[in-house]
């Protein structure tokens, strides 16, 4: 199958939570539990867990195809074994990775439970989903968002939701006319609208870049840019994230 661990937790989501018995997270107004122990088996037979978690795509050829560019990245693919790039929804992304930035995880986390409880929906005892466009524009304002602690981003948050039609209209641009597209909502820049092409619209070939992912091009590819990985970019871009989150001794 693949690597459900860093699947969850390698940064593209900010959802799921794990306990000594299961993965658990509010996923488009639905509350998904998997269990520690034999979470595949749920997966497999669910199709919408199927879609969500990318089953159709062909992760080996991906796999292979990057591991011929560069035999210690092919080393980091097979100690991870496989990451699949989740298919989440846009508007759902779109909060988290607004919220997500100059921000550590555990705060993006923290930010987005807040928002879940104040405004979403109780989808399951104790389990709210984020708030829709529409929950969020009739229940909120900028002050009450600074409140609870999204600072600047409160704008943006607000902005975005004025702007949710925009994203519709991004599954059929080609993905430098998307880029563009996303950045028209204030406070989306290139690293944010590349994350949601990447983690919602399923653009494998996205390289979303930042402190960390260019740190790591200018450590073990200097003479390289993300083309480099084209046209797997995006699940290049994972892996080495979270191989230089874990420390992972990558050996180039």
């Amino acid at each position: 199958m693949f690597n459900l661990e860093a699947t969850l937790f390698c940064g593209q989501t900010f959802v799921w939570q794990k306990d000594e018995s299961s993965y658990r997270g509010v996923i488009n107004h639905r509350l998904v539990t998997l269990d520690v122990n034999e979470p595949f088996s749920k997966i497999v037979s669910d199709p919408f867990l199927r879609h969500y978690f990318d089953l159709e795509y062909p992760y080996e050829e991906a796999e292979t195809h990057l591991a011929a560019l560069d035999p210690a990245l092919g080393a980091l693919l097979n100690s991870h074994r496989s990451i699949h790039i989740l298919n989440q929804d846009p508007w759902e992304t779109t909060l988290s990775f607004i919220t997500s930035q100059n921000n550590t995880i555990r705060r993006i986390r923290n930010l987005l439970n807040a928002l879940r409880a104040t405004y979403g929906k109780e989808v399951a005892p104790n389990h709210h989903a984020l708030p829709t466009a529409n929950e969020l524009l009739s229940g909120s304002t900028e002050d009450r968002l600074r409140a609870l602690g999204f600072g600047y981003r409160a704008e943006y948050l607000l902005g975005a939701a004025r702007n949710v039609e925009l994203l519709a209209r991004v599954e059929d641009q080609e993905d430098e006319e998307a880029l563009r597209a996303l950045q028209q909502i204030h406070g989306i820049g290139p690293k944010v609208a590349s994350c949601i092409l990447l983690f919602a619209y399923g653009r494998k070939d996205i390289f979303p870049l930042d402190t960390w992912t260019r740190r790591i091009l200018s450590e073990y590819y200097p003479e390289e840019d993300p083309s480099f990985f084209s046209p797997y970019g995006g699940i290049a871009q994972q892996h080495l994230f979270y191989a230089e989150r874990r420390k992972i001794g990558l050996h180039w």
